[in-house]
């Protein structure tokens, strides 16, 4: 066989198969390089995976922890509210003590919020006094109006058709009967021709987030500006001062005070006047002792700065009587006869908001529990329970 064909000229034997050789080991080059990357590409995402799954089951734990502490705040609250109610020694004068012992901290309405550990867990929960609230359904069945339309006016912002709007479908919802009120009431009619229908109330109102589904109501009037969720998550410049000391973070953050003299004016919402329960009426009657920064703002006068400094100055010393510190406060002579008997004793029974919030041990979960509660003497009874997104 002649193989003359694959012999070099120069006399070297097997330079053409060497060089095909060459070409074959660059193009293997290319294909491991090819597996290696592909390989490290689903060690990569599989790695990465497992870190997310890792991360959602931890936070589903720490979730599920901070709820139950939580849960365990509004229980805690619960026996101290017992406590309170069953002692009758005044919070503002200390009882005779033997020396080095402790004074007993009882949990009230209008102080903390409150505080405690629970296995490596925080839970801080804060009590409202829902007794400072104006009752809906008192005042919706005594079919005021014209008070219901001024304080629309006055403490949410509504005007003209607006507000006449929200204050007929309020009447309507409540009264037993199917006439329309005014000229913006609405019954059945109007809230079955919607797109998701319903029935209207026609009867007691149970919980006060049913005021959602009233004509004319939305969330801005309903939590308005003081109330309103999305501003609970906003860190003031203590909060952040708190969060890296490692201290929990209020429920409800610190207003920000305003400069002397200057008027500030803050849009309540429905959720910060009313109560299902409450018996007040309107104009409301304040607890100075034990009213919130939103509810003192339902005074006529009460400016956000001196509400901001009312609270403050309790957190320090309760008001003993009407004239303790008080004259102090800008416009005082406007809203001090709104005020009710100033009562320096712990109260035996009451009606109460409680928000307890557990944050997980680095304290970057965490999960809040609601719920109101009338407390006796001898027993609570909760009326309403809900997780606080």
């Amino acid at each position: 066989m002649d193989h003359s064909s694959t012999q070099p000229e120069d006399g070297r034997p097997g330079k053409i198969v060497t060089g095909i050789l060459r070409d074959r080991r660059g193009v293997a080059l290319l294909l491991v390089l090819w597996v290696v990357t592909f390989l490290a590409v689903i060690c990569a995402e599989l790695s990465w995976t497992m870190r997310t799954e890792t991360a959602t089951a931890r936070n589903f734990k720490e979730g599920e922890q901070a709820y139950y502490a939580a849960e365990a705040g509004i229980n805690r609250a619960l026996i101290e509210l017992l406590r309170t109610a069953n002692s009758s020694t005044s919070r503002a004068k200390k009882t005779d003590e033997e020396p080095g012992e402790e004074e007993i901290t009882y949990w009230e309405a209008g102080l903390g919020p409150y505080s405690f550990k629970l296995d490596g867990y925080t839970c801080e929960v804060l009590i409202e006094d829902e007794g400072n609230k104006i009752g809906i359904n008192t005042m919706l069945s005594k079919g005021k109006i014209l008070h219901l339309k001024k304080l629309l006016h006055d403490r949410i912002g509504l005007e003209g058709e607006e507000r006449d709007i929200v204050a007929d479908a309020l009447i309507d919802w409540r009264d037993k009967d199917h006439n329309i009120t005014g000229v913006n009431g609405a019954e059945d009619d109007y809230y079955k021709s919607l797109e998701q229908p319903y029935e209207c109330r026609d009867a007691t109102i149970p919980v006060l987030e049913e005021l959602l589904l009233i004509r004319g109501i939305n969330e801005d009037i309903y939590y308005g500006v003081a109330g309103k969720p999305d501003l609970k998550v906003k860190l003031t410049a203590d909060d952040l001062e708190r969060m890296l000391s490692g201290a929990p973070l209020s429920q409800t953050p610190a207003p920000e005070p305003v400069e002397e003299g200057e008027v500030e004016q803050i849009k309540l919402g429905l959720v910060n006047i009313f109560s299902v329960n409450g018996q007040g009426t309107y104009p409301p009657r304040i607890d100075i002792n034990t009213a919130t920064f939103d509810q003192l703002l339902l005074l006529e006068g009460m400016s956000a700065a001196a509400a901001h400094e009312i609270v403050k100055a309790r957190n320090e010393r309760k008001f003993e009587s009407k004239t303790d510190r008080l004259p102090e406060f800008a416009n005082y002579e406007v809203w001090k006869g709104s005020l009710k008997p100033v009562n320096t004793r712990r109260r035996t029974s009451g009606y109460y908001k409680i928000t307890a919030t557990g944050y997980s041990q680095d304290k970057l979960i965490s999960r809040s529990i609601s719920c109101h509660v009338l407390v006796s003497k001898r027993r609570c009874v909760v009326s309403s329970w809900k997780a606080v997104d």
